[in-house]
């Protein structure tokens, strides 16, 4: 079993900021000895992106692991510079004084393999070509992204094993197959807002999206990065849109907008274009995305959460689980129709059978799957309590 972490006394009563942090980059692999992914298929040289925040002490066992959702990326906590006015995702929860108190503890934040936010993915550019991968690039999996983090932190950081690894939703998943996959080497789990494998309704919603990418005519089988009329915009737009749909629950839409038109109710009656604030609201989301993220990303990402299921290569999920030694908090999210608790609480309750070292909590509340990020004022408590919490 792991080792209990240790917190401050009163968190709430000394807080900081992570601070100006840095986007930093590692690489691994050669033609002569790249990376073997789980379909065999060999992918060389991998760039990683990562941050850290807190400092690494001399035994290097003070390390948390932090895991981001499908289009996040390695910027968990602080500011790249002064007059930023956006901080990292989970800025609340990473710093002196919080919940992943960077006094005591090296925090590490990775971006996923696939990605576009600094890690290699299929906008990266191939080596043995010169261009972009496109869909040259290999599929991958969550156990590919895990597996990959394990050689990054050994060989780039000297870190052999981890104090907590952490994440929600896609980053849930990660964390998961920590436990199962390198299970001596992992203290304590904490994933949030995520299952072991996911449902046939989440995966339906992931295809829908995928084809609004490729429907999109300048998608162009993925050749669209040096195009002059640009890429896959609309597509992407529309998929983001989609997942906005799965990611907030009826209750919060309702609140948010209920039926409130963006201008004059008559503009409706008369104006086909005329929106409603939920119509304005989803838009707004797809620009959003595609100013800051890759379609062909999205596309991969997608099905690495598809395809994702900690069983695979075992007998059964039983047999998976079984290979857990950590200890585990499992926190789903009561309105979570994405992740739904009930999948959550089939494991829990298949650990508890094994005699694990597994706690669980399902947040009560409003926002669907969002909640992950949403609701960290309620989730601080919670992690708290299980860092303080003996083995």
């Amino acid at each position: 079993m792991g080792r209990a972490l240790e917190e401050s006394d009163d968190p709430d009563e000394r807080v900081g900021s992570a601070g100006i942090v840095e986007k930093r980059f590692w690489t691994l692999g050669t033609e002569a000895d790249p990376f073997l992914l789980d379909n065999r298929q060999t992918l060389a040289p991998i760039t990683v992106a990562y941050e850290t925040y807190g400092t690494l002490n001399a035994a290097r066992d003070n390390v948390i692991l932090v895991q981001h959702g499908l289009t996040g990326s390695s910027h968990a906590a602080g500011k790249y510079a002064p007059e930023n006015r956006s901080v990292g995702y989970w800025d609340s929860l990473i710093g002196p004084g919080k919940v992943f108190d960077t006094d005591r503890f090296f925090v590490v934040a990775v971006n996923s393999l696939g990605g576009c936010r600094g890690t290699t993915g299929p906008s990266s550019i191939d080596p043995r070509t010169g261009r972009p991968y496109g869909l040259t690039f290999p599929i991958i999996t969550i156990r590919d992204m895990v597996r990959l983090q394990e050689r990054f932190l050994r060989e780039c950081l000297g870190i052999e094993r981890l104090r907590l690894v952490t994440g929600g939703s896609m980053g849930g998943m990660q964390a998961l197959e920590w436990a199962v996959t390198f299970a001596d080497r992992t203290d304590a789990v904490l994933p949030i807002a995520t299952t072991p494998r996911l449902s046939a309704r989440g995966i339906a919603f992931n295809e829908i999206a995928r084809r609004a990418i490729c429907l999109d005519p300048k998608w162009r089988n993925g050749e669209y990065y040096d195009h002059p009329e640009g890429g896959p915009d609309a597509g992407l737009a529309l998929a983001r849109m989609v997942g906005t749909i799965t990611y907030l629950s009826d209750p919060i839409m309702e609140r948010m907008f209920g039926r409130t038109p963006a201008a004059q109710t008559s503009a409706l009656e008369r104006d086909l274009h005329a929106r409603f604030d939920v119509e304005r609201y989803l838009h707004e989301e797809g620009e959003a995305l595609v100013r800051r993220f890759d379609a062909n990303s999205y596309l991969y990402l997608t099905k690495a959460v598809d395809l994702h299921d900690i069983s695979r290569d075992y007998p059964t999920m039983e047999a998976a689980l079984a290979r857990i030694t950590a200890r585990i908090f499992f926190i789903s999210i009561s309105s979570d129709d994405l992740f739904p608790p009930h999948e959550t609480e089939a494991a829990v309750a298949v650990l508890r059978r094994l005699g694990k070292a597994v706690e669980y909590h399902c947040l009560d509340s409003v926002y669907g799957h969002d909640g992950f990020l949403v609701e960290q004022a309620r989730l601080r408590p919670l992690i708290r309590a299980f860092l303080r919490s003996p083995d």
